[in-house]
């Protein structure tokens, strides 16, 4: 899929804003998800890298980018990539998602927690949200080192300024003096969550995309206070590779067909293999990005037989009930398999 770059917004020193036209191809999306673009490196060798979309699906389609250390894609997009220039990509994916429109009521609230450029999903789906004005509250926590570092500062303002009895800010910045306005802590989350949430926490779904420790604190605050799993969404954009894989409970070869636009193609494969690297073995073409079991651009749903995957970040317990598997992980079991390659919804 290609896109092509319309526009180049500077957000703050270090973040763009890519408006992108996809060109002759329809793009469906919702709120949350993001973007698998296809670079090649110095020798030649594929790599990809995903960035979020931060535009809901009435406006133009737009990744937002923060410059990263060491980051040679980050970098390119930031300070190279202009007007007229044309990127590779797939389709947008993604499970952090909104609830479906039927699950949404005025009685809910969301509480989205941000860092840094953790905003850019974040901001589509509040932005989603407000349109719709189907729940009683949204309120946003987002930290960053210092006010310049805020990504959409101005435009998170004038929602909050047009929406007051709807929406509002906490803002931490690590350069303030007053520690209580400089960095989230424990206690602070659970006085934000006290305040905002009340009585109504079974109607609440708390929203969070940072680093990997600020997202692990606030879960362990929400959960002491009796938020469940399925309440609390994440998004991580930095990928742990596990260091040691566990072995699936059958190791024997099995028959995998997947099913995709009504076409099927079968191949054999067996452990050590997970679906996808026998998938690339044998030649087929599935899509996939951070092969770690943490962003879901290669889910597929299970249509017959067992998957067993020894890593999953992204699957709530519903859509894993649903047969919703990630190839990247999961290994067939106890015989063989057809997957179906589509939407997730």
């Amino acid at each position: 899929m290609q896109y092509l770059v319309k526009s180049v917004i500077k957000e703050t020193h270090d973040v763009v804003t890519l408006v992108l036209d996809a060109q002759n191809d329809t793009i469906e999306y919702e709120a949350g998800q993001f973007i698998t673009f296809i670079f090649s490196n110095r020798n030649g060798k594929e790599e990809r890298r995903s960035y979020s979309i931060s535009s809901i699906p009435d406006e133009p389609l737009s990744i937002t980018v923060k410059r990263v250390a060491n980051g040679s894609y980050s970098r390119i997009l930031v300070e190279k990539v202009k007007v007229g220039d044309v990127l590779t990509g797939l389709a947008p994916a993604g499970f952090f998602i909104l609830p479906h429109t039927s699950r949404i009521n005025s009685k809910n609230s969301f509480i989205f927690f941000a860092a840094g450029s953790g905003i850019s999903p974040i901001y589509s789906q509040i932005k989603a949200l407000l349109k719709s004005q189907m729940t009683e509250r949204i309120v946003l926590v987002y930290s960053n080192q210092s006010k310049k570092d805020v990504i959409f500062y101005e435009q998170l303002m004038k929602l909050a300024s047009d929406y007051s009895s709807l929406f509002s800010i906490y803002f931490f910045f690590s350069d303030e003096s007053d520690y209580r306005k400089a960095r989230l802590s424990s206690s602070i989350v659970s006085e934000i969550l006290t305040k905002e949430v009340g009585n109504n926490k079974m109607n609440t779904w708390l929203y969070l995309c940072g680093p990997f420790q600020y997202m692990l604190m606030i879960t362990i605050v929400a959960r002491g206070m009796g938020f469940v799993n399925e309440q609390i969404k994440k998004e991580q954009f930095v990928i742990e590779y596990p260091s040691v894989t566990k072995v699936p409970p059958d190791v024997t070869a099995h028959t995998i067909t997947i099913i995709e636009k009504g076409k099927q193609v079968s191949w054999i494969s067996k452990y050590p293999d997970t679906i996808l690297q026998s998938a690339k073995r044998n030649g087929v073409q599935l899509p996939f990005s951070c092969e770690a079991g943490q962003c879901g651009t290669c889910s597929a749903t299970c249509v017959k037989g067992k998957v067993w995957m020894y890593k999953n970040e992204v699957l709530m317990e519903d859509e894993i009930g649903n047969g919703r598997i990630l190839t990247c992980t999961g290994y067939p079991i106890d015989g063989d398999i057809e997957l179906k390659i589509g939407s997730v919804t």
